[in-house]
């Protein structure tokens, strides 16, 4: 049986200090191993297919604001920069808040920036600007006015 622990840290950014309590355990590694082993195998397949997001026209077409779409409780926020799709977690890491798809979106740079606190994404990669960190992002397929996403392989 693993054993908790409560971590009490204090951790610095660039916005300031902040405490962060984590849970620490002792996990039998090679049963950790072998459950993740598992999960990557049991439907693969399925992670590979496509699933419907929306019809194309939904999409605001400047580019400016995203789409937000609901699949299995995952919220993902789909772009329109300059005709070509693109989609990425509804999520921002910072505060998990829902806001990807009102955040400020730099249609030249392909960037997105969270509206809270500015933490700002590739629409590409899902990688956070300046900083190490990313966001899930989703490979797009377009049959005919629908368009469809699967999770891609960079994330």
């Amino acid at each position: 049986m693993p054993e908790w622990r409560l971590r009490n840290e204090v951790s610095s950014t660039e916005h300031g200090c902040f405490d962060v309590l984590s849970f620490v355990n002792d996990f039998d590694e090679e049963a950790l191993d072998a459950a993740r082993s598992e999960l990557n195998t049991e439907g693969s397949e399925q992670s590979l297919e496509y699933f419907y997001a929306c019809q194309f026209a939904e999409i605001p077409p400047s580019g400016r604001r995203g789409k937000v779409v609901e699949v299995d409780d995952t919220e993902i926020a789909i772009f329109n920069i300059k005709g070509e799709i693109l989609a990425i977690s509804n999520l921002c890491p910072h505060e998990m808040s829902p806001v990807m798809a009102a955040g400020f979106v730099d249609c030249n740079a392909c960037v997105v920036a969270c509206p809270l606190h500015g933490w700002t994404f590739d629409l590409h990669t899902g990688m956070q600007i300046g900083v190490p960190g990313s966001i899930p992002v989703y490979d797009v397929r377009l049959d005919g006015e629908e368009v469809w996403l699967r999770k891609s392989s960079m994330t």
